[in-house]
């Protein structure tokens, strides 16, 4: 394959060269032999081209088919046999002096085919060897003894260019070979090549789709699935950073909110209906949050509420809007007469207090103000003012 392109890139060189040749030897040889001898010549050539890009076209993986290459080798020989018939062609009369230089240029023919034939072994030998029988009997048959000399000379000088170009077959073929490897190699490495990308793409993809995924199982395990508000881990989580903060010196407050007489809402309207009232509480209570607030279900109908950056008394006053909200709301749509209301319990974390103590300090704020009447925000302040029965 590699001989065939070479010879290919070569062609129009070699068709310049006959015209060339005709032109110059126009001076001398009748003009009918010359136009006859140069058609030939560009007719056979183009041929030759088709032949060549025929075999190219059809050349698989394996290289050519057997036909293919024997018909390469057909139109090879008989182009270097129309070469050799220059002698008879262009020179008619047996001129020494123009077979002379009909005989240059064709040492420049066989010394071109002998280069670009030299890695098949045996066509070098067939195409300058029938070159050789076709131009040695026009100088032996001459009677100058300077053509009988030519004649000689000319057969040595294909002696020594086929001994010249002989070794080189082992070479070239080597040559062609490793290249053919490292062609083979490296479309196999841009196979491979692809193929890792797509399988880099597919996991690309599939990473994206895993980190969706990922986000929508956090989303959930996060939130509450009734509510919507914050999961009891994830309030947890939020409680525990802003523990860290406070230690830092940003004040918060914790209260723990939790809806009155809510079991009989469950038993005397249905499960269904408490749901919807927990959620309408939930968005009572957001309607009240800023953005750094946050809101999560604590267990039950029990909530938690952290209220970042705030002291008691602004906590405080947060908390009575939100129970009043609570017990304004038009219950009327779930429960006909009947309203809803929370109690809740108010704590400020103090320094030293751990988040479980926080809790509990404010769980139990919960309970003392149900146990004084339900509907009402306690802080430690306000439920011993309610023992010394100040309130």
């Amino acid at each position: 394959m590699h001989i065939i392109k070479r010879f290919r890139a070569a062609l129009p060189y070699s068709m310049v060269g006959g015209a060339l040749l005709a032109l110059a030897m126009s001076w001398h040889a009748p003009l009918r032999n010359i136009l006859l001898w140069w058609g030939v010549l560009i007719c056979w050539q183009c041929l030759y081209l088709q032949c060549i890009r025929h075999c190219l076209n059809a050349a698989t993986g394996a290289g050519l088919a057997p036909r293919q290459f024997h018909g390469f080798v057909l139109m090879t020989t008989l182009a270097g046999i129309w070469w050799g018939s220059t002698v008879w062609w262009l020179v008619p009369d047996g001129d020494p002096l123009y077979l002379i230089v009909v005989m240059l240029w064709l040492a420049a023919v066989a010394a071109s085919y002998a280069a670009y034939l030299t890695g098949i072994r045996s066509l070098p030998l067939l195409v300058l060897g029938l070159m050789l029988l076709t131009v040695l009997p026009r100088l032996w048959i001459a009677d100058s003894p300077v053509l009988h000399l030519a004649g000689l000379s000319v057969l040595l000088f294909t002696v020594v260019l086929i001994s010249m170009t002989w070794p080189l077959h082992r070479y070239l073929r080597e040559n062609y070979a490793a290249r053919e490897e490292n062609n083979r190699l490296l479309q196999d490495m841009t196979a491979q090549q692809e193929t890792l990308d797509q399988y880099n793409q597919q996991l690309e993809q599939r990473g994206r789709e895993l980190d969706i995924a990922l986000a929508r199982v956090e989303t959930l395990v996060a939130h509450d699935p009734l509510t919507g508000v914050l999961s009891r881990r994830a309030i947890m989580i939020q409680a525990e950073h802003r523990l860290v903060e406070a230690a830092a010196g940003k004040a918060f407050c914790l209260a723990m909110l939790d809806l009155d007489h809510f079991k009989s809402i469950n038993d005397g309207y249905g499960h269904l209906v408490g749901d919807e009232v927990l959620r309408q509480v939930c968005r009572l209570v957001g309607a009240q949050m800023r953005c750094n607030d946050s809101l999560g279900r604590y267990g039950g109908e029990e909530f938690m509420l952290l209220l970042e950056g705030m002291n008691l008394e602004a906590a405080m006053l947060r908390l009575e809007n939100i129970r009043e909200d609570i017990a304004r709301h038009d219950w009327s749509g779930l429960l006909g007469a009947r309203g809803v209301t929370v109690s809740m319990g108010l704590m400020l974390w103090q320094p030293g207090m751990d988040l479980p103590q926080l809790i509990k300090r404010a769980d139990d704020l919960l309970y003392a103000a149900k146990r004084a009447g339900r509907n009402q925000v306690l802080t430690e302040a306000l439920a011993r003012q309610l023992v010394r029965g100040l309130v």
